[in-house]
């Protein structure tokens, strides 16, 4: 199967092959991945990518994905004709999300705060660990959703930007 994303402004092929209980994963032509020990549950994706293993908490929504790879947050658009280029410029989103279920540890920003691409946003601990969720972009905390101290589930947004 075929597959072109948008990301970042720049056009992405993926090719996804499946052998039997392996799957070949090709990126752009160049990237090549054995995939294999596939888990799906629910919003979470788990697997070994040549040996190394990897949790993605994704999310979809029309023609859009929401990633979480290791506390970096992504956002895919599916191309939707081959022949037309999207122009629509790509960020990595205007929303900061959990990850994971989890406990909201703090959230060290007040709305109208300007903060920095990478700023602390807000911690999530899961596990025994915590995870601090960065700003994907400069820009103004527009909205907080959820309190210091609640329960989080996975991919819920906790922090909007303006």
């Amino acid at each position: 199967m075929n597959y072109k994303f948008n990301f970042l402004e720049k056009t992405h092929k993926i090719n996804l092959e499946k052998a039997d209980d392996l799957f070949k994963v090709i990126i752009n032509d160049k990237q090549k991945y054995n995939i294999s020990d596939v888990e799906v549950e629910s919003n979470l994706i788990s697997f070994k990518a040549d040996d190394k293993l990897y949790n993605i908490y994704c999310f979809s929504d029309k023609d859009k994905m929401y990633l979480s790879i290791d506390g970096e947050n992504y956002v895919l658009e599916l191309e939707k004709d081959k022949t037309t280029k999207s122009k629509t410029k790509q960020q990595k989103g205007n929303s900061v999300f959990s990850p994971m279920p989890g406990l909201l540890v703090k959230i060290p920003v007040s709305v109208g705060d300007k903060v920095k691409s990478g700023t602390t946003l807000a911690i999530v601990e899961a596990m025994k660990m915590q995870n601090e969720l960065p700003s994907p972009r400069d820009g103004i905390v527009k909205k907080i959703i959820g309190k210091e101290g609640e329960q989080v589930d996975a991919l819920q947004v906790i922090v909007e930007l303006e």
